[in-house]
């Protein structure tokens, strides 16, 4: 019987560890902005995003995120979507069937996260970091750290672009 007893108070123990550990996770889900963004190569073709809407992160149980902002280009307004799949690696997901890898990273300034996105686009293989935050204000901690952070991933600090923040529009749907 104290077998029994001590088992199930060792198991009961050990959930309820666990559901405090899950608890205390920052949930990373809701309006962000884009504050910084640096790339070790130009995009080819295009110029560097002077300007962007609010990113909206939903975060579903099993532990994926989905991203929507919209683009409002030659006066029409899309919705583009994209979703990153949780790893077995902590704050790292996959994107578009492994083809580009994201680290997602907790800054010490509350809700706000540095995006490393690895991956290969129109060919060429890129690298781009980005600083995300939950108002359009800056804040000068998480840019040092940002900043701190992307010297250590060898991009260049003089390459960084703070984009201007748009208004999301509201996408035409055919």
């Amino acid at each position: 019987m104290k077998v029994l007893f001590l088992t199930l108070a060792l198991s009961l123990f050990f959930i309820l560890q666990a559901q405090e550990s899950s608890s205390s996770e920052e949930q990373f889900e809701g309006t962000y902005f884009l504050k910084a963004v640096v790339a070790d190569n130009e995009l080819p073709g295009k110029k560097k995003r002077k300007h962007i809407s609010p990113l909206t992160v939903t975060q579903f149980s099993d532990g994926n995120l989905e991203v929507k902002f919209t683009s409002n280009k030659h006066g029409r307004c899309k919705e583009i979507k994209f979703k990153l799949e949780k790893t077995n690696q902590p704050g790292i997901f996959s994107v578009d069937e492994g083809k580009c890898q994201v680290l997602i990273e907790k800054t010490s300034v509350k809700d706000h996260r540095i995006i490393l996105s690895e991956g290969e686009l129109f060919g060429r293989k890129i690298r781009i970091a980005e600083l995300l935050g939950p108002n359009e204000e800056e804040n000068a901690k998480a840019l040092e750290e940002y900043k701190k952070f992307v010297s250590l991933k060898g991009f260049k600090q003089e390459e960084i672009d703070f984009p201007i923040q748009l208004e999301a529009c509201t996408p035409e749907h055919d």
